[in-house]
């Protein structure tokens, strides 16, 4: 669960809101394992959490997970999945399709189930997750392009 920001004196809200705004925790676990084509597959998963603050307020008395929220949960699978390449973090490129098929509500377990790769040239890889919940619904589909950006000063 991530905490409410405290405010302070002296501190302008922008600063506090700047430091409580982490990176949402999405998974809560992570198995990698040799994938077909010379990809690898991947599954992760977390549970939601109605007391997660990013939660409050998104659909009050009724904790539902944002579809953004499952595409940060594959997001994050995939980058503890393949990690750096040449000091730098795979970005999501290009969403080819995210269909979100039922919903995740307060004490759902959300597993990831995704094949990730080959790495192309371009140093991009394609994604392709099926979100299943613990009562084993497939809640969303996503295929997605990844890739490591090029380091500063290159062309993309």
């Amino acid at each position: 669960m991530t905490a409410a920001p405290t405010f302070s004196a002296g501190t302008r809200p922008a600063e506090t809101y700047q430091a409580a705004a982490a990176p949402l925790p999405a998974i809560g676990w992570v198995e990698v394992s040799a994938g077909p084509r010379g990809g690898i597959s991947l599954r992760a998963g977390t549970t939601v959490d109605p007391d997660d603050v990013y939660l409050g307020g998104h659909f009050p008395e009724l904790t539902v997970y944002p579809g953004v929220f499952t595409l940060e949960t594959i997001g994050q699978a995939v980058t503890a999945a393949v990690g750096y390449c040449a000091g730098r973090l795979p970005q999501l490129h290009r969403l080819r399709s995210a269909r979100f098929l039922a919903p995740l509500l307060a004490g759902d377990t959300l597993t990831v189930e995704a094949s990730v790769g080959p790495v192309t040239e371009d140093q991009s890889f394609e994604v392709a997750a099926q979100c299943v919940r613990g009562d084993g619904v497939r809640a969303a589909t996503v295929r997605a392009v990844y890739r490591w950006p090029a380091p500063d000063g290159e062309g993309t």
